[in-house]
């Protein structure tokens, strides 16, 4: 009889490492399915592979729209709007530090990147 427990505790534990590695592949496969899914709706959108494979890899970089940076990065923190005669400008805030202090801040001058800083460490 102590050979038969034994075969259900190993039968147990074979058993449930094969379910948690086939659970495993699944979650990968799925977010592999997410992640072309969201290529394919981007370039779709945006047409430009350049700037999608940015996207992807969860960059911005200059003369991406303020879409593309949304949908990199999700909605601010907060965003300061100034509109000029010749030019709209955007500041959006990421990363809430404190009262008006944020780890990332991205510029926009109508509609486009121009630039961005990161402060690491408060400097």
């Amino acid at each position: 009889m102590p050979s038969e427990q034994g075969d259900v505790a190993v039968d147990f534990l074979y058993y449930g490492l094969a379910g948690l590695l086939g659970l495993v592949i699944l979650i990968l496969a799925a977010r592999a399915l997410r992640r072309r899914v969201r290529r394919a709706i981007w370039l779709g959108r945006y047409g430009d592979v350049a700037f999608v494979d940015t996207m992807m890899a969860g960059r911005i970089e200059r003369g991406m729209t303020l879409e593309m940076v949304l949908d990199v990065w999700g909605a601010p923190a907060d965003m300061d709007e100034t509109v000029m005669k010749t030019k709209t400008k955007r500041e959006l805030k990421y990363d809430q530090k404190g009262k008006n202090r944020f780890g990332t801040r991205v510029y926009l001058e109508n509609g486009e990147v121009v630039g961005w800083e990161k402060i690491v460490n408060g400097l």
